[in-house]
């Protein structure tokens, strides 16, 4: 049964194709009357007949656009997925893949020029054992004695402070990144409230959420002398820092060592490894950078250790030999050269 001419359950489809079958009968007709009008007069205006194509292609172009597509959905998706082929790149302006990160050996690298920051100084103590040994005292001791070491293998050191002078962490940054360093080293000893520990740790720049980690960045950025309009610049470099792999490999060779060479004569020492953490100092410099927390002044035995010359020496000959081993892994000489 059919309604006004069209039978029931008439699909889209077909109807497209009535559509263009009712065009194409239209151009045959005036192509027809043109050229009937043609042969009574003689006469071929073929620009004339061009017209008539064009308008009548025309015409087929736009009834063609407007039906409705049958499955919309359909023609959506296989666009999408030609986008996400890579067949369309080109006509929609998609960009390369991010690049593969770049390794270290083909580029090989010396260390050079090396700043060491000695913890505290001046009206800033530090921690300080309930004997009275100041940190600032034991950080700038065992600094110059890693510079001499440094110095004989042939490195060129810096030292944000030489005497016990007070010093923003601020103006630490500021003095290592105009140096143009290669590497900088902070030397700390950790304070904690259970006195029988005896940790050793250190430090790269980087987020957490360990709440004692918080609690001694908080201490140890207490000077920072940074103002309010650095917080976001300082906030970004703590997640978004690409020093960060540099800075880990550095902590690591360094915490290695140290824990080799002192748990020899400190057996009760406790390694803590290696651990992220917002240290301002870390964070404003432009160089791979650590902070080591070599011993612990809240415990008596550790502070009668750091009080004696040879285990300072211990201290400053591990450093040494970390930044050696970190060094020789960049493919250069580690050194500087002759």
């Amino acid at each position: 049964m059919t309604t006004g001419g069209t039978p029931r359950g008439h699909r889209p489809a077909d109807l497209d194709l009535t559509k263009l079958r009712l065009v194409r009968e239209a151009i045959q007709h005036n192509v027809q009357g043109r050229r009937l009008v043609w042969r009574k007069t003689e006469t071929r205006p073929r620009s004339a007949f061009a017209v008539v194509i064009a308008t009548s292609f025309l015409i087929a172009s736009l009834i063609y656009l407007s039906v409705p597509s049958a499955n919309p959905a359909r023609t959506s998706s296989a666009a999408a997925a030609r986008i996400a082929s890579g067949s369309d790149a080109r006509d929609f302006g998609a960009l390369d893949p991010a690049p593969r990160p770049l390794s270290r050996s083909v580029l090989p690298l010396t260390v050079r020029k090396i700043v060491l920051d000695p913890g505290h100084g001046g009206t800033q103590n530090g921690a300080v054992s309930t004997s009275g040994v100041a940190e600032k005292e034991i950080t700038l001791d065992i600094g110059l004695r890693l510079r001499r070491l440094l110095q004989d293998a042939r490195y060129e050191v810096l030292m944000t402070r030489e005497t016990d002078a007070t010093l923003s962490l601020e103006r630490r940054v500021a003095f290592a990144n105009g140096s143009g360093a290669d590497l900088f080293v902070s030397v700390h000893v950790n304070w904690i409230p259970r006195r029988e520990t005896r940790p050793l740790e250190t430090y790269f720049a980087g987020p957490t959420d360990d709440p004692a980690t918080l609690r001694l960045a908080s201490v140890e950025n207490r000077d920072s002398g940074y103002s309010l309009a650095a917080y976001r610049r300082l906030l970004e470099k703590v997640y978004m820092d690409s020093r960060r792999e540099e800075s880990h490999a550095l902590a690591a060779r360094l915490n290695t060592e140290l824990y080799r060479s002192l748990s020899e004569v400190n057996p009760e020492l406790e390694n803590r490894g290696v651990k992220t953490a917002p240290f301002a100092v870390l964070i404003g410099t432009e160089m791979p950078a650590i902070l080591v927390e070599v011993s612990c002044l809240s415990n008596e035995a550790d502070v009668r250790l750091l009080t004696n010359a040879d285990y300072r020496d211990r201290v400053a000959a591990a450093l040494l030999h970390g930044i050696q081993t970190y060094a020789s892994e960049l493919g250069g000489v580690g050194r500087k050269e002759g």
